[in-house]
């Protein structure tokens, strides 16, 4: 999967850095266009910074490709979210809650997978999605693959390492309505 970026050299900077496969000034199979310029794109970013572009894609991606898995590590303070496609990673980003909640809301026809520990209240989170199907992982059990994420994609943060982790382990299945 590959994503097209049409725009400004310093909003496919911070594209890329919540993007695994992005092009500058190419068409891909989606292509992500700058609001700015009079382009057409799948997906039109009207703002510029790290949190808003995340959760622009974080939510537009999986209603145009039709479902996929979403990630989720909760934090006291930064939330890991990880967003892969038939088996391939397509977004990774550590946010806030409030950008948490947006995705969470308005994702579309999503596989949502979320770290459960004892210091983060993963109900609440699991409310968000509606009465939608989450699976909730144990971290320890999950973080078997930590190491090969880790040497695979050497540019995640731990919160994102632990988020891709999530969505490749199984988990238990439970609705919250």
């Amino acid at each position: 999967m590959r994503l097209g970026y049409l725009g400004r050299r310093s909003l496919f900077e911070v594209v890329r850095r919540v993007a695994f496969n992005v092009a500058l000034f190419e068409r891909g199979d989606i292509t992500v266009v700058d609001a700015m310029y009079r382009e057409r794109g799948d997906v039109v970013l009207s703002c510029g910074d790290y949190r808003c572009v995340a959760r622009e894609l974080f939510t537009a991606l999986p209603k145009l490709l039709g479902g996929g898995s979403l990630g989720v590590d909760l934090g006291a303070a930064r939330n890991g979210l990880a967003y892969v496609w038939r088996g391939e990673p397509v977004l990774h980003a550590v946010v806030d809650w409030q950008t948490v909640e947006a995705v969470l809301r308005n994702a579309g026809p999503l596989e949502i997978y979320i770290g459960s520990s004892p210091y983060v209240d993963v109900k609440k989170a699991a409310a968000l999605a509606g009465c939608r199907e989450v699976r909730l992982v144990d971290e320890l059990a999950a973080s078997w693959s930590r190491r090969w994420i880790r040497a695979r994609y050497p540019e995640l943060e731990e919160d994102e390492v632990d988020a891709l982790a999530f969505t490749y382990y199984g988990g238990v299945a439970a609705s919250i309505c």
